[in-house]
């Protein structure tokens, strides 16, 4: 078996009385954002590890026709539930779907629904976002925004609640070079933004207002990610809450399946599209940190920080207050590696270029070559030459010999905004605090360590990119490794006709530099 392939599942043994398997035990959970790549690691992690948890609430709207029933079959038929299914055969009896929309008012609930979740919940995870940096406003407000504040006034009904953890992002206040964990100050209040969003309804004028309503953030995402945050910390003092930041979440780094991920987001679409001579230049600083987290590991921080929360809100109420001041503001997680374990984007560039050689997917398109380039005009001289150019002559050699295009210059169009969006975090680094996060790990027992590890401490970059590779290759390209030798055979002919091309283009660079030489030469004497 593959060891990109293989199945890590912590045992479950010695649980102590305070462990988190046991503080989920009889517990019922509701899940926002349950169907994205972070919530379905979150979905499986808790199904798996905390055996005696009594129930799973899963928010899921309706997408491309799909309906909840259906998106949920299309979530546990992943590769990544195969473990799951394997230990527990009947998990699915202890899931239920719920129907919702995000961006609607009160989340679009059935009075049903609502009565069920206040009535049974007693511990929320709240990580439904839209995560496109470049949204528009009213939608990134309404979805990240106003939806927390729905999530937030449904934790308030609910009759047993114990924790309640909003998941945001460590980039929320990436205008600042040193972000700790607490809160900053935001270009405008949560009032007022809604204010403007509700009573401006041209959205080509709310769009034009952008610029001067983000202030120093570079996109709605960040921006509104930031106020949600303050909507959390207007209830942090009637509720138990806790604010968790991940940085760039990729693939797994141990389990349930080593090297799992499910989407191209972020530093994945970078890696997928380079390995299959796609991608050959982007724009990026080398000596500055790529901030990237497994996402298992983030997800057993998630967890880890909701127990954490449970007992800290257990010990300061008094037996006659139920549910009266839990504390003054939120907890804040910042879960990152550049502390403990930072990577430079050009190591990123180094690691991925070394295991990616190795095992070249069926669907290549040409050889593996990509180039890292921190000034702009060289980065576009690149785009066009490496990707417009040959986009153009593909293009067009498909339309004459009557095949299908594969509209390669609209997909490097997408790509080039894609690498506009992101080279704001690709040419800074930002020195951040973890002491929560480290403090939280301390007070795990060694058990639950073994089972929730997040110790980015112990995390080996090297071994992790060997695996990342190949789960890219299995779990999101569909290319089993049992294909490998026949796309070696394919790479190394694209190997040849790379070298060819860098041959001729080498020497009509020289002839014409030659020639221009000649002329100026004669012209001088």
């Amino acid at each position: 078996v593959d060891y990109a392939v293989q199945e890590v599942g912590p045992v479950m043994e010695n649980v102590q009385s305070n462990s988190i398997p046991e503080s989920f035990r009889d517990v019922s959970v509701l899940i926002s954002g349950g169907t994205g790549f972070m919530g379905k690691v979150l979905t499986e992690k808790l199904l798996r590890s905390c055996p005696d948890l009594r129930h799973l609430y899963l928010l899921v709207r309706e997408k491309r026709g799909k309906n909840m029933h259906q998106r949920l079959d299309e979530i546990f038929e992943d590769p990544l539930f195969s473990v799951l299914e394997r230990e527990q055969p009947k998990y699915r009896h202890k899931v239920t779907g719920v129907s919702c929309d995000m961006g609607a008012r009160g989340l679009a609930l059935s009075e049903h629904d609502k009565d069920l979740l206040v009535r049974e919940v007693s511990v929320v995870f709240h990580g439904a976002a839209t995560v496109r940096f470049d949204e528009q406003l009213r939608t990134a407000y309404n979805i990240n925004v106003r939806g927390t504040q729905e999530m937030i006034n449904l934790a308030k009904e609910m009759k047993n609640l114990k924790v309640f953890v909003h998941v945001s992002t460590a980039y929320a206040n990436c205008h600042l070079d040193t972000i700790d964990e607490t809160l900053y100050p935001t270009p405008m209040a949560h009032d007022r933004l809604k204010e403007i969003v509700e009573h401006v309804d041209d959205d080509v004028l709310l769009e034009a207002m952008l610029p001067k309503l983000l202030g120093k953030w570079p996109n709605t995402y960040a921006f509104t990610k930031a106020v949600a945050e303050h909507v959390v910390q207007e209830h942090s003092k009637t509720l138990p809450i806790a604010i968790f930041r991940p940085a760039i979440v990729v693939g797994t780094a141990y389990e349930p399946l080593i090297g799992w991920t499910d989407n191209v987001y972020g530093p994945t679409g970078i890696v997928v599209g380079a390995g299959c001579g796609v991608v050959h230049t982007i724009y990026a600083n080398t000596d500055c940190v790529a901030n990237i987290v497994p996402v298992d590991m983030t997800v057993n921080a998630l967890i880890a920080s909701a127990w954490k929360t449970m007992n800290d809100s257990q010990n300061k109420q008094a037996p006659e207050e139920p549910k009266e001041v839990v504390k003054d503001e939120p907890k804040i997680y910042n879960y990152v590696s550049s502390v403990e374990k930072p990577l430079k984007w050009g190591d990123f560039k180094y690691l991925i270029e070394m295991h990616g050689t190795s095992v070249p997917p069926m669907r290549a398109m040409w050889y593996y070559f990509l180039t890292i380039h921190r000034f702009w005009i060289t980065h576009l001289i690149c785009t066009y030459f490496l990707h417009y150019l040959p986009a153009i002559i593909i293009d067009i050699l498909a339309k004459l010999t009557g095949k299908e295009s594969p509209n390669l210059f609209q997909v490097y169009r997408k790509i080039d905004k894609f690498s506009a969006v992101l080279a704001y975090f690709a040419h800074r680094s930002w020195n951040f605090s973890n002491n929560n996060v480290q403090e939280l790990w301390s007070s795990l027992s060694s058990s639950d360590q073994k089972i929730f590890n997040f110790d980015m401490k112990q995390l080996d970059w090297d071994k992790f990119f060997y695996n990342y590779i190949r789960g890219l290759r299995v779990y999101l390209l569909k290319d089993d490794m049992s294909t490998l030798p026949q796309a070696m055979i394919r790479w190394r002919r694209f190997y040849w006709a790379h070298q060819t091309l860098k041959a001729i283009f080498g020497f009509l660079v020289l002839r014409v530099s030659w020639a221009c030489g000649s002329v100026i030469y004669n012209v001088l004497s």
